[in-house]
């Protein structure tokens, strides 16, 4: 088969983080080569003035394709991809439900998942909370913030950001593929989250692929309740919290339908290859969980 495989930040001329640029060849060169010892060819758009028209073109001359972008973007290139070729990420009605994160959190929360509650105006003084971009990803303008007791707010968001519940815990992510056979869960991992001191900002800066946790199996019950919610398909990665204080509960913090930065770990931990998983789940069946294993761990920093 030709596979496309169109990663935004190394395909496009765009001036991002220059860890977003790694963590986005990193992943690119993870399926590329994943779906290259499988026999097929793989084409990807490289350093594209029209990053768009590219995916188009390549898309029309492609047996199937996957999409890695920012959720801003993530909608109209998947589209693109669906129309031209077989999508072989979630499809374009599952991204614009994921990529928006009010959205998101309200339908989890309407279906019981627990997620932190999402806040308007009730500040309460010295408390702390978390704001993020609607749609964004990797942690970008992503803060924790307060109101000192002065009723002055230490940081501003603006339109266009959510406010949730600031929840104190273990960040962890979940790695899932999915399609029409069932939902498989790959690896529970560790996400390592830095906060700038002045500024609450938060910073990923990496994981560590498999990650054993006393909530494990909590996470991927949690992972597949989560996929078949809001109708997920390919590769899929969650984002948790574990609260560390008080009785142990894990929340929800967001649903990226998208390959992620774990990918680089599981691809070296995993038995099985994870372009034969992608490609199973859309056009065969995916192997039984209990086939699927770990050997060893991979650290991984961007």
């Amino acid at each position: 088969m030709r596979i496309l495989v169109a990663e935004y930040s190394v395909g496009s001329r765009g001036e991002g983080r220059v860890s977003l640029q790694r963590e986005g060849r990193a992943m690119l060169t993870t399926l590329k080569q994943s779906f290259e010892r499988l026999g097929n060819e793989v084409i990807s758009p490289i350093g594209e003035r029209d990053f768009e028209a590219a995916v188009d073109k390549l898309s029309k001359d492609s047996d199937a394709g996957i999409v890695i972008a920012p959720d801003e973007l993530l909608l109209p290139l998947t589209e693109i991809v669906e129309s031209n070729t077989v999508n072989l990420g979630c499809s374009s009605e599952c991204v614009r439900i994921c990529t928006d994160k009010l959205r998101t959190t309200e339908i989890l929360s309407e279906a019981g998942i627990p997620v932190p509650g999402i806040v308007a105006d009730a500040w309460v003084p010295d408390k702390k909370y978390v704001t993020k971009p609607r749609y964004g990803c990797a942690s970008e303008n992503v803060f924790i913030i307060e109101m000192d007791s002065t009723g002055i707010m230490r940081y501003d968001p603006g339109d266009g950001f959510i406010t949730t519940e600031y929840i104190k815990g273990e960040d962890i992510s979940s790695s899932v593929v999915a399609g029409s056979s069932g939902v498989l869960p790959l690896t529970v991992n560790k996400q390592f989250i830095r906060m700038e001191e002045h500024t609450g900002r938060l910073r990923y800066t990496g994981g560590l692929v498999p990650y054993h946790v006393d909530a494990e199996k909590e996470i991927l019950d949690m992972s597949k309740q989560i996929v078949a919610i809001l109708g997920c398909s390919g590769y899929i990665g969650i984002d948790f919290v574990v609260r560390s204080e008080g009785e142990r509960r894990v929340y929800v913090v967001d649903v990226n339908p998208r390959p992620t930065t774990s990918i680089v770990g599981i691809a070296r931990v995993l038995n099985y290859e994870l372009g034969d998983l992608l490609l199973s789940a859309k056009f065969g069946s995916l192997p039984r969980e209990e086939d699927v294993k770990t050997e060893g761990c991979f650290i991984f920093n961007v």
